[in-house]
């Protein structure tokens, strides 16, 4: 849940973190700027979804700001939406495209409701919901994902589709339907997300441990990742970040 007003245009860079996530969007429209021209803009103004990403994107808010979020971890999508997750990937969606009137049915009640207890009680309602129309969750996608971020045999996704028992394409299928990445970008992902997490609020930090400590080769792959998934260099990273470590103000 976000709320709050805002005088003036703010645009925040959001780095990717793994995550998918649907947006309720309760306040005055947000738009999502291009990536080389912020001056090139598109409006969102009920509920999108947000699909899982490799590069930053960059979100401009001004006015009445009051956002219900739902973040569903890697391969909660699919048994929630019963789509294949790479349609989604690198992209921002209306979610009256994918839900149609459910969705907007669902922003109306928490409209209506006088308080957010209410508001959480309507989502989990409708997440339940949507989860016993009859999906379930491959098991098979969810040994994987949880040993990619645990950084077990990472990159090695033939050994982890033998320990399952599943061929090393059938796994392949079943990462990119339900996460939308494949495997091995899913754990660059994850790696770079480690580099946030151990960052943190340091005020000073060595690079070359860094790298060392989030599993990069040496520091120059681990700025070129940094790069990569960010926009920014680690140093510049290091005077932008705020309290939000996956946010910084875009300039």
């Amino acid at each position: 849940m976000a709320r709050g007003h805002l005088s003036a245009r703010w645009r925040n860079l959001i780095f990717p973190d793994g995550a998918v996530e649907l947006m309720i969007n309760l306040g005055d429209p947000q738009k999502l700027c291009h990536a080389r021209d912020h001056r090139q803009q598109t409006t969102f103004s009920r509920s999108w979804i947000s699909g899982e990403r490799t590069e930053p994107i960059v979100i401009e808010e001004c006015g009445y700001v009051h956002l219900v979020g739902v973040r569903l971890k890697p391969g909660g999508g699919w048994p929630l939406l019963g789509m294949p997750m790479r349609e989604f990937t690198g992209r921002v969606v209306e979610l009256e495209a994918v839900l149609g009137r459910e969705i907007n049915r669902l922003r109306e009640r928490m409209q209506e409701s006088s308080d957010d207890n209410g508001r959480f009680d309507l989502a989990e309602s409708w997440l339940l919901e949507r989860l016993r129309a009859g999906r379930t969750s491959t098991r098979a996608v969810h040994y994987a994902v949880q040993a990619i971020r645990k950084g077990d045999e990472g990159l090695r996704i033939g050994r982890i589709a033998e320990e399952i028992g599943l061929s090393h394409k059938h796994l392949l299928r079943e990462f990119d339907r339900c996460v939308g990445l494949t495997p091995k970008m899913f754990a660059r992902v994850c790696a770079f997300q480690k580099a946030i997490a151990w960052i943190g609020h340091k005020a000073e930090v060595d690079w070359a441990d860094t790298a060392a400590a989030c599993g990069y080769y040496d520091q120059p792959h681990f700025i070129h990742e940094f790069r990569a998934f960010s926009g920014l260099t680690p140093s510049s990273y290091l005077t932008r970040r705020g309290p939000y470590l996956n946010y910084v103000a875009s300039e």
